[in-house]
């Protein structure tokens, strides 16, 4: 299975979006799970106004015990729609509180029986709040970075320690929002991969927060980005078996109508000079449009 975490460097450029229509946009047949371990809380409890009853609280308990990757599920709540989140702590001191708890965890979801999609937010110096464990069985590293001169500036201050901390593994730079350096501009100056852009599309990131209704979002900007993205970080779609389904026994006597009906389941200016750093070579294109809506509906405890 596939670890995948999220981050910013500084500011808040959608990390929490990017990181639920990713989750949203996962492939069909593979199990995800959305984990907000953001170090300064998580914002999706109060934006599908949820109340934090499981999510890391009960799991940080859980993991001074006895953690199996199995027992994450005892902590899952649902997005409406379906999408299975871990919901994260509600600030900062949370964080640093339970920093002890994370090596643990973050063994137990890098074990899981499902992708983990994982929102870390704001990167804190040294990756505190536990991070450092997260990226230790993280896949890959996707840096969401604004296109402009100062994001520049502070992700390449902070690339060496990004490339030293993924080693072996992937690191991706996404640019966000519209106009300023393009990617091209920004993976040469810097060095490093380029993912596709994520798109300024506001009606579909307020979809995600919960505050308007989209009726086709797989069809939004967004949601075709996360698919792209998704395509990327080279995930595919696993090949099911079609259920099997009976041929209709008919009715010896009465009506020849009463039989068995089993249902089917449905460029610009200048940029700050290169810094010399190799990563691994990620490529891109557009190939999926599969993506799931987050959906409505109410939330419910995960079920293993």
């Amino acid at each position: 299975m596939t670890v995948v975490a999220l981050a910013s460097i500084k500011g808040s450029p959608g990390v929490t979006t990017a990181a639920t229509a990713l989750a949203a946009s996962w492939p069909a047949g593979r199990r995800v799970l959305l984990v907000e371990a953001d170090p300064f809380g998580g914002d999706l409890a109060p934006r599908y106004g949820s109340t934090i009853t499981n999510g890391l609280a009960s799991l940080f308990a859980a993991a001074r015990r006895t953690l199996t990757p199995e027992g994450i599920w005892d902590h899952v709540d649902h997005l409406p729609g379906g999408l299975p989140v871990l919901f994260g702590h509600s600030n900062v001191q949370g964080a640093v509180a339970n920093e002890k708890a994370w090596p643990a965890i973050a063994e137990a979801l890098g074990a899981l029986d499902a992708d983990v999609v994982v929102d870390a937010g704001r990167l804190l110096p040294h990756f505190a709040g536990g991070i450092r464990d997260v990226l230790a069985h993280s896949d890959v590293l996707v840096v969401l970075c604004d296109p402009t001169l100062e994001g520049i500036v502070h992700l390449r201050a902070a690339l060496p320690g990004l490339v030293a901390e993924m080693s072996t593994r992937a690191l991706l730079v996404v640019p966000t929002g519209s106009g300023g350096y393009s990617g091209t501009e920004i993976g040469k100056t810097l060095g490093v991969d380029v993912g596709p852009p994520m798109p300024d599309d506001r009606k579909a990131a307020d979809a995600l927060a919960n505050k308007r209704a989209i009726t086709r979002l797989e069809r939004t900007a967004l949601l075709k980005w996360a698919s792209t993205l998704v395509g990327a970080l080279g995930i595919e779609a696993l090949n099911i078996e079609p259920l099997g389904i009976e041929e209709p026994a008919p009715v010896e006597d009465g009506d020849p109508t009463d039989l068995i009906d089993p249902a089917v389941p449905e460029e610009s200016a200048v940029v700050p000079p290169p810094v010399d750093v190799e990563t691994p070579t990620m490529s891109w294109d557009q190939t999926s449009d599969s993506a799931v809506p987050v959906g409505a509906g109410s939330n419910g405890k995960a079920q293993r």
